[in-house]
C-alpha cells in the first residue's frame, strides 16, 4: 500500500506513484549531487569541474519534478494542456543542463546567469499558472490548486537564487560569513525549505482530487 499525506488513507494508483516519484527523484538527484560536489571539489580542478556540473544539473532535475504532480493534479481533467506544459518543461530543463555542462558555466563572472538560468526555468510555470487561474477561476484556484503554496515556494526559490547572485549578506560583512549564515548556505536552506512547501502543496493538492470524486464529473466540489 503507498501511503501519501491525505488525512484518509488509500491506496495511489500506479501512475500516480510514477507522479510523486518523479519529484521525489528531482528532489533527491540535486540534493545528493549538491553534497557530493560540496565534498569532492577539494580534491583537484577536474574533479571540482565534473561535480559541479552535476551539481548545477541537479537544480534543473528539482525544478522539472516540481512541476510534474503540479501540473498533474491541477490540469487532472486536461490531459492535452498537462502533457503540452510537461514537454515544454522537459525541453526547458533539458536545455538548462545542456548549458550547465560547459565549462564556463561555473566560472565566476557567470554566477549571475546561472541563477538566470535556473530562476528563468522556475518561471517557465507563470505560464500554466496563469492558464490555470483562467480557466479555473480564481477561487478553485486559489483552494483546489493551492495557488498560495506554489508562490510561495516559487518566492523562497527566487529568494535563494537571489541571494546567491548578489552574494548577500557576505558582500556587506566581508569575513563574517565565511562559515555560517554566506549566500550559499542559506540558498540550499531555501531550497530544501521550498521543496518541503511545495511537497505539501501538491499533498493538499492530491487529497482534494480524492475527496471531491477527482473534481472532473464535479463541478460545484467546492
Amino acid at each position: 500500500m503507498y501511503m501519501f499525506r491525505t488525512n484518509k488513507a488509500f491506496v495511489a494508483p500506479f501512475q500516480e506513484k510514477i507522479v510523486i516519484g518523479v519529484f521525489f527523484l528531482g528532489a533527491i538527484l540535486c540534493l545528493s549531487f549538491s553534497w557530493l560536489f560540496h565534498t569532492v571539489y577539494c580534491h583537484s580542478e577536474g574533479v571540482s569541474r565534473v561535480f559541479s556540473k552535476l551539481d548545477y544539473s541537479g537544480i534543473a532535475f528539482l525544478i522539472m519534478g516540481s512541476f510534474v504532480p503540479w501540473l498533474y493534479y491541477s490540469f487532472y481533467c486536461s490531459p492535452q494542456p498537462c502533457f503540452i506544459y510537461l514537454i515544454v518543461v522537459c525541453i526547458l530543463g533539458l536545455a538548462a543542463i545542456t548549458v550547465s555542462q560547459c565549462d564556463f558555466f561555473a566560472t565566476p563572472q557567470y554566477r549571475g546567469v546561472r541563477a538566470g538560468v535556473f530562476v528563468g526555468l522556475g518561471l517557465s510555470g507563470v505560464v500554466p499558472s496563469l492558464h490555470f487561474v483562467i480557466s479555473e477561476g480564481f477561487l478553485r484556484a486559489t483552494t483546489m490548486g493551492q495557488m498560495g503554496w506554489l508562490l510561495l515556494m516559487a518566492t523562497l526559490y527566487i529568494t535563494g537564487a537571489c541571494l546567491y547572485a548578489a552574494r548577500i549578506p557576505e558582500r556587506f560583512f566581508p569575513g563574517k560569513c565565511d562559515i555560517w549564515f554566506h549566500s550559499h548556505q542559506l540558498f540550499h536552506i531555501l531550497v530544501v525549505a521550498g521543496a518541503f512547501v511545495h511537497f505539501h502543496g501538491v499533498s493538499n493538492l492530491q487529497e482534494f482530487r480524492y475527496t471531491a470524486g477527482a473534481g472532473c464529473a464535479v463541478e460545484d466540489a467546492l
